[in-house]
């Protein structure tokens, strides 16, 4: 899927999100392909077309753990400079 923007859905603290923003992260983990989590990093976090569509999502899966999730919009590092 290439977008020029998505959504993903990260874990609250991890980059990207409102408390990750406040307190400079620049990691986090993330919903990958697979529906497990993953590091931000890695390249294999979901891409959703909307922050609808990630909400969405969320609600159809289980994760292990006591996890909040954020959708967050994103842009190739190239458009986001």
């Amino acid at each position: 899927m290439t977008l020029r923007e998505w959504c993903e859905l990260r874990v609250e603290g991890s980059a990207g999100t409102k408390a990750g923003i406040s307190k400079g992260a620049t990691e986090g983990i993330a919903i990958a392909e697979s529906g497990r989590l993953c590091s931000i990093s890695s390249g294999h976090a979901r891409k959703f077309e909307s922050k609808e569509e990630a909400i969405d999502y969320l609600g159809k899966i289980r994760v292990s753990g006591d996890y909040r999730f954020e959708a967050v919009m994103c842009a190739p590092a190239a458009a986001a400079a």
